[in-house]
């Protein structure tokens, strides 16, 4: 985390994973709270 911008995340494909496990993982949560509140 020692520059912002995409050239770092870019660099490594571990940065994209991150991202992609991160934004799956808050549709997920958005879906459960949507359920939850929607009972």
């Amino acid at each position: 985390m020692m520059g912002y911008g995409y050239g770092g995340i870019m660099g490594g494909g571990l940065g994209i994973i991150i991202m992609t496990i991160v934004v799956i993982d808050l549709i997920l949560l958005g879906i459960w709270l949507y359920k939850q509140i929607n009972k």
